[in-house]
């Protein structure tokens, strides 16, 4: 059976504290090894970024904050330091 992906976007913004990790985090979380979410750039600032992805249908794509808050752990699992919105396409 087909795997349906759920189209979102999310702006990612530097934490208090780690501001010199921000380039290097978002290097890490668009990195084409990383299968779990593939990532685009869309637009990035010193402070921001957007960014465009699509994830596999599952409990967690059911609510903006959902998705969120499953990205975020992931991120943490990872030593990522960055605060997620998120917004499911629909």
């Amino acid at each position: 059976m087909p795997t349906v992906f759920i189209p979102f976007t999310m702006c990612a913004t530097v934490r208090d504290g780690h501001m010199r990790s921000f380039r290097t985090d978002l290097e890490r979380l668009t990195s084409s090894h990383r299968g779990w979410v593939p990532l685009d750039v869309v637009k990035s600032t010193n402070t921001k970024a957007l960014l465009r992805g699509a994830i596999p249908q599952s409990v967690h794509t059911a609510t903006d904050a959902g998705l969120a808050r499953y990205l975020q752990d992931r991120l943490a699992d990872k030593d990522m330091h960055l605060d997620l919105a998120v917004s499911i396409q629909r």
